[in-house]
């Protein structure tokens, strides 16, 4: 263990990015391995050798740089999946719906009927059925 902990130390290890790689390399083998296509499964591999590569890189801030530009999109796709999460499992009890001018998502709770809201965000009032 102590050897391993000697090769690794000043290397840049894993993150998000690497789990993700890793993730789709294997979703990208098994579709290979059900169409017998040949070339995803290189493309599984290129994955899979890429991940291995930024783990065990010692240019940690060429690797920071490269997170940084991928949490740039995988923050708001993460944040869209819960929000439509959080909506799906609180659906009985509050409505979701979208501001009109500004876009900004909003929640009212159920069985109000029709209320007057106001966006926290750009201040338009509308009315909104719940």
């Amino acid at each position: 263990m102590e050897k391993l902990r000697r090769f690794m130390y000043g290397r840049y290890g894993t993150d998000t990015l690497n789990l993700v790689l890793l993730i789709a390399g294997l979703v990208i083998a098994l579709i290979a391995q059900l169409t017998r296509f040949w070339p995803l499964t290189l493309i599984a591999y290129a994955f899979y050798i890429y991940a291995i590569f930024r783990m065990l890189s010692r240019n940690t801030a060429q690797r920071q740089k490269e997170y940084y530009s991928f949490l740039k999109v995988w923050t708001p796709l993460q944040k869209w999946f819960r929000i439509r999460r959080t909506a799906f499992r609180e659906r009985k009890t509050y409505k979701y719906f979208k501001c009109p001018n500004c876009r900004q998502q909003l929640r009212a709770p159920r069985g109000r009927g029709k209320i007057l809201v106001t966006c926290q965000r750009c201040h338009k009032q509308f009315n909104q059925k719940t």
